[in-house]
């Protein structure tokens, strides 16, 4: 009794809210019983529903009437009228599947066939539901940035990962922590229909764990444009190149491509002091991380008298080095620490010298723009000095040490203009060979680019002049002379050293003998048809050795054949041999008084036994002829007879 008293309170309460109707007669029954009624509720919940229905979401009906009728006597039907006819089915849960007006019609006591019960409706509005629109920027480490774009719902929730539902508005871009597993839930809700809830989801991909940018260079050439090399970027995250402001702190001067590890800007700020500096993509912005700083530098230069003066300003701190390239050769300057300007002294007048300056600070070098200085002066250059020595092919190198690469030197040979040029070391090739009775002394004068000439040529270098010539008549001595060394300095001792050289001018033995300039070799190589020499001198001031001309002595080929032999097998001279001096090259050859060849050798080791192919020595007598090349390629011919005796 209570429960029915309960229901027809209820329903009592809701007819007057909902506005129910009874469908009088001529419309679609007579009302024959007061106190028709039905609720609807929501299936999942249990909840009353008063006026709002959702899209997709299952509705239960419930008669509230208090009549204890019977569920198989209770039909109900949805459409956009009130129906009065076509009741089947008893069915108390429908979902609805559009948005607008419904009504649902109850008809009561409608058991008996062909009559009509008391026709209920009740009108209500179905809400859709539809899922939330949302954008979803994982724009920074440990963020995920949502920014809700949907407008069919008067409240919101975010739901990250498995975390708490937290309150939500529109077109407004939030940073969230990120949480597992890893996704983005929207849900929208509908005031007035409390349970018409619209759900998203959708996954995203948290951000790497952000590495601090690392510049690596800046160039500043006279230009403006200023260069810059920095290690590769990633691509989650964007950077900005900023310059130092005067507050102390950075501006944004361009944006960097993630992709570049170079970037070349024209019209730079400078001079200024930069970073790169890591952002992420949230809006506004959450997190930053800036790299190294790196200066540019400023280098001037002037060309004074004697030397290049050279400045520059930085304001970044660090090691500066300095570097002077002369044509395709670059040496670097000693800078004192904490200098700021340079004076090159170690310049030649004329010559033109390219200058530049890096600062290196950590990780970053910053170089300067290249300064261009030709050195000027009014100074004259240092007196040369010149060394003469002779080559392995005879012919006199002279070397200078003026400085510089430029300038004119004009070069003489015992008074006699040699040459004019500006080559530091000069070629003579002699006409006729070395003589020691008649020195070859050679001078050099020196005039610099900018017209200033040295006070004085250099003092005369004479090269030793050598020759060698047999001591007796089958060259088993050989005597030297040669003639002294003259060099920069005349009061330093000169001492002498005879080498003895092989064809291929690999020394073959060395003996010192002083300052003397005569030596007689007692014991030439004796497997040398042709003996070559050459002399080493030291001393005169000379840093290294002065070396003669290389002198040969060509011995004469010999050999010595006997008038006869005789092949009769007693041991006693059955061959016939060649003796003699450098046999090296040769072809020896023997001819019977027909005019044939019956024998011939190039190997002094091979003897002819007097046989001619398998015949015995015939006895008579034989022509033999001997052709040689001795090791100076000049040809010796020899004949005679030879007779075989029995």
């Amino acid at each position: 009794m209570m429960r029915t008293a309960f229901l027809l309170w209820v329903c009592g309460l809701l007819s007057l809210l909902n506005a129910p109707t009874l469908r009088a007669q001529g419309s679609c029954v007579s009302m024959t019983d007061a106190g028709a009624c039905f609720e609807a509720y929501d299936a999942a919940t249990g909840r009353p529903i008063a006026k709002l229905l959702c899209v997709g979401r299952p509705v239960r009906l419930r008669d509230c009437s208090g009549k204890g009728l019977k569920p198989g006597e209770i039909y109900y039907r949805q459409g956009s009228t009130t129906l009065c006819t076509g009741f089947t089915d008893t069915t108390t849960t429908f979902t609805p599947t559009a948005p607008g007006p419904l009504i649902v019609t109850q008809n009561t006591q409608g058991s008996v066939s062909g009559s009509q019960g008391i026709i209920f409706s009740k009108t209500y509005e179905v809400v859709a539901a539809p899922a939330p629109t949302f954008t979803v920027a994982v724009c920074s480490p440990g963020l995920v940035q949502v920014t809700i774009t949907d407008s069919n719902y008067s409240g919101y929730f975010v739901q990250i990962g498995n975390g708490p539902l937290v309150p939500a508005v529109r077109n407004a871009p939030v940073s969230y922590p990120v949480a597992a597993p890893n996704t983005v839930t929207v849900t929208g809700r509908n005031s007035q229909a409390l349970l018409c809830d619209g759900v998203a989801t959708q996954p995203f991909v948290p951000l790497p764990a952000p590495q601090a940018p690392v510049l690596r260079s800046l160039t500043t050439p006279a230009d403006g444009t200023a260069s810059f090399a920095f290690d590769a970027l990633q691509p989650a995250y964007r950077y900005q190149l900023q310059v130092a402001d005067a507050t102390g702190g950075y501006r944004d001067v361009t944006a960097v491509p993630t992709g570049a590890t170079t970037l070349t800007l024209p019209a730079a700020p400078l001079p200024g002091c930069f970073r790169l500096l890591l952002q992420d993509q949230c809006q506004p912005l959450v997190f930053s991380r800036p790299s190294n700083e790196i200066c540019s530098v400023r280098l001037t230069g002037t060309a004074l008298n004697g030397r290049n003066q050279l400045s520059w300003t930085s304001a970044g701190t660090g090691t500066y080095t300095l570097t002077r390239t002369e044509g395709s050769t670059s040496v670097p300057l000693p800078l004192p620490a904490g200098a700021t300007e340079y004076a090159d002294a170690a310049i030649t007048c004329g010559s033109t010298y390219r200058y530049r300056l890096s600062l290196t600070s950590g990780p970053a070098v910053s170089v300067a723009n290249e300064v261009s200085l030709t050195a000027q002066s009014s100074t004259p250059p240092v007196t040369p000095r010149l060394v003469a020595s002779f080559n392995l092919r005879n012919q006199v190198v002279l070397t200078t040490n003026a400085t510089g690469t430029g300038g004119q030197l004009t070069y003489q040979r015992n008074g006699t203009l040699l040459a004019t040029t500006a080559a530091r070391t000069l070629t003579d090739s002699l006409a006729g060979p070395p003589d020691p009775a008649t020195p070859r002394c050679y001078t050099v004068a020196f005039q610099d680019d900018c017209g200033n000439r040295a006070l004085a040529s250099s003092a005369p270098a004479c090269p030793v002049q050598l020759r060698a010539e047999p001591a007796n008549l089958t060259g088993s001595e050989i005597r030297l002379t040669w003639s002294a060394l003259t060099g920069p300095d005349s009061t330093v001792r000169v001492s002498y050293r005879v080498l003895t050289l092989s064809a291929t001018n690999a020394v073959l033995g060395s003996v010192l003998v002083g300052p003397a300039r005569t030596y007689l070799d007692l014991r030439p190589p004796a497997d040398q048809q042709a003996v070559r020499y050459r002399i080493e001198a030291n001393g005169a001031g000379l840093a290294a050795p002065s070396y003669s001309n290389v002198a040969t002595v060509a011995r004469p080929v010999k050999v010595f054949v006997p008038t006869a032999f005789t092949p009769n097998g007693d041991g006693l001279n059955d061959v016939l041999e060649l003796k003699g001096r450098f046999l090296d090259n040769f072809r020896f050859t023997i001819i019977d008084r027909n005019g044939q060849t019956v024998f011939q050798t190039t190997d002094r080791a091979r003897s002819w036994d007097g046989r001619i192919g398998s015949a015995a020595p015939a006895p008579g007598a034989y022509v033999w002829q001997f052709e040689a090349t001795d090791q100076a390629g000049r040809r010796t011919t020899e004949h005679g007879t030879v007779t075989i005796l029995r």
